[in-house]
């Protein structure tokens, strides 16, 4: 019978995404998390099937996908591979790297331009402009009742006051005339 790498994980005490970085750590799958494909190692141990909606229309509606069924040997060559080598085909070709770089006598990169300090903390002016952002996100319901409420009668009556100060001249000149 053949086990996603849910039911495999389960095995191992870990989630289906984990039980994907240990079968990639250890050369079973190559790729990225959603786009995993099978290595010749893998291929012994587990079947691929494509799946695909196939409803015809638009291609968004066409939905496809692939899925992978390891056999029950599996979890056996893995726990024998994680034993034989712990970190995983990447800590093996890092630690073939570092002893060749070793052997060569070279030294390792280092960027002179590099501060070393990649999580710099955020400046003051960028922390003032997301004051200000946060700040208004949050006084923007409240302006436009604020406006129509407060604002415009209060603006509507200092005018009609105005008005009526400058017609009053100008009745009383045309009284003294």
């Amino acid at each position: 019978m053949g086990k996603s790498a849910r039911v495999l994980g389960q095995e191992f005490g870990r989630t289906a995404r984990e039980m994907n970085e240990l079968l990639k750590d250890h050369g079973y799958l190559y790729g990225t998390p959603g786009a995993y494909g099978l290595t010749e190692k893998g291929q012994q141990y587990a079947e691929e099937q494509y799946h695909s909606r196939g409803t015809g229309g638009y291609a968004q509606y066409n939905k496809s996908w692939e899925t992978r069924t390891w056999s029950d040997e599996t979890a056996a060559a893995l726990r024998a591979d994680m034993e034989a080598n712990p970190g995983g085909i990447g800590a093996e070709n890092a630690l073939a790297q570092e002893q060749e770089e070793d052997a060569l006598g070279n030294e390792p990169y280092v960027d002179p331009d590099d501060s070393g300090d990649d999580d710099a903390p955020p400046s003051w002016q960028a922390l003032a402009v997301a004051g200000v952002v946060v700040g208004a996100l949050l006084v923007a319901p409240h302006v436009k009742p604020f406006w129509n409420n407060k604002v415009k009668p209060a603006a509507k009556k200092f005018r009609d006051g105005w008005a009526k100060q400058e017609s009053a001249p100008e009745s009383a000149e045309s009284a003294d005339s």
